[in-house]
């Protein structure tokens, strides 16, 4: 009689345990399924914590580079590096490149249906002679 019971038990057990085990299963990977947020490049392809990145993709007048990131999830981004840009003197062509030891923080997140969840602003804070500026670069143009 008690292996029966046990046998029962059991055979109840699996029967009860079996949905929980495939619904956790299937939501596993949906869980971890989700797109990060990411920034285009202007070769048209995605990134996440570049070291490296052109801001102005038309004249490759400013960019950053030697960037750390301290925070990237699905809403914000900082990182800490240089932002550099052209001086354009005497003009663009014959200018120098400068760079500012700073901070950025990218946010403002867009969603679009060929690149998903893309960050769509660039903030630069950085100090030039003393002064603290900051600067915003549009991002996904």
């Amino acid at each position: 009689m008690k292996t029966k019971n046990s046998r029962a038990a059991l055979l109840g057990a699996a029967i009860l345990i079996a949905p929980i085990i495939v619904l956790g299963a299937s939501a596993s990977p949906g869980a971890g399924a989700a797109t990060p947020t990411r920034i285009l490049t202007c070769a048209g392809t995605l990134t996440d914590k570049p070291s490296t990145y052109v801001l102005s993709c038309a004249d490759y007048g400013a960019g950053w580079t030697q960037m750390t990131w301290s925070v990237w999830n699905a809403s914000t981004a900082t990182g800490h590096g240089f932002l550099r840009q052209n001086d354009c003197t005497p003009n663009c062509a014959g200018g120098k490149f400068i760079d500012y030891r700073g901070t950025v923080t990218l946010s403002k997140v867009i969603t679009t249906k060929k690149y998903g969840r893309l960050f769509s602003s660039a903030v630069f804070h950085y100090t030039d002679a003393g002064k603290v500026k900051t600067e915003v670069f549009g991002l996904a143009d």
